[in-house]
């Protein structure tokens, strides 16, 4: 059986930051950290899975997963992170299937009230859906690429109000440096000072350790997840990004998907 290494486990503690910090921050506290749920998460995985069958090698991960807290929490949870069950499933395909692991079908997460945990606890568990006797009509069978790699309709940059990139591809650097996918010729822009990545069909910035900063509509980030119309500066230039989004989801707030920094001191 497969034991996650310590990249994976890494992997989902930095994915889970954003909601803890949007949707767990301020119903645990400092109790909880995104460390102590990935690693449940993880542990739940792996003691769950089935080892391999058939001509496929990779074992068998788990495919419903039921997360205990107490009925405070749970409450708070679902009536301010109605799609958090959602954004749990997303992650973890992407995890098992970085670690080597199968999955028959989409994960289902599970949120329940136990009395007997206090606010700052909860209990991760793990089954097939087999073990829970319920029909298999309902679930849906796993797709990695469109969860992974769909991209949103006709997301752009535009440049200084000039020049216009069209954004396809799953990974894109930035900067001054001539590897770069997308090129700026400005001396306050590092030779490579940001990345946009592709994450669960949304696209999301991240500043590379760069010496002058990223920003989005005048915040400094070191991650942000874009949404049409977000004003990107980095050196002297400015990128505005857009998109065309039919089900017009933008109401996550910078909280849930953005890690704002201090601005350097002089």
């Amino acid at each position: 059986m497969l034991t996650m290494n310590e990249q994976h486990i890494t992997r989902l503690e930095s994915q889970l930051e954003r909601l803890v910090e949007g949707a767990f921050a301020q119903l645990f506290g400092k109790k909880i950290r995104a460390q102590d749920i990935a690693l449940q998460l993880v542990r739940a995985l792996e003691d769950s899975s089935r080892a391999a069958s058939g001509n496929d090698p990779r074992p068998l991960a788990p495919d419903a997963y039921y997360i205990y807290l107490s009925a405070k929490v749970q409450t708070s949870l679902l009536r301010h992170h109605p799609n958090l069950s959602q954004t749990l499933s997303q992650h973890l395909v992407e995890l098992a299937t970085q670690a080597g692991y199968r999955l028959n079908y989409v994960p289902v997460i599970y949120l329940f009230a136990d009395n007997k945990l206090d606010d700052s606890s909860l209990v991760v568990r793990a089954a097939h859906s087999d073990e829970r006797g319920s029909s298999t009509a309902a679930m849906q069978p796993v797709d990695a690429a469109p969860l992974l790699h769909s991209a949103p309709i006709n997301a752009q940059l535009v440049i200084n109000g000039v020049k216009s990139i069209r954004l396809t591809e799953a990974l894109l650097n930035i900067g001054r440096e001539r590897s770069n996918q997308i090129i700026l010729d400005d001396t306050f822009v590092s030779r490579h000072h940001a990345q946009l990545r592709l994450r669960f069909g949304l696209y999301t910035l991240f500043d590379t350790n760069s010496r002058s900063g990223t920003f989005v509509n005048n915040v400094r980030v070191k991650e942000h997840r874009l949404q049409s119309g977000d004003v990107i500066r980095i050196g002297k230039t400015e990128m505005i990004y857009l998109d065309e989004d039919p089900l017009g989801d933008s109401q996550v707030g910078p909280s849930a998907t953005t890690e704002m920094l201090p601005p350097e001191s002089d």
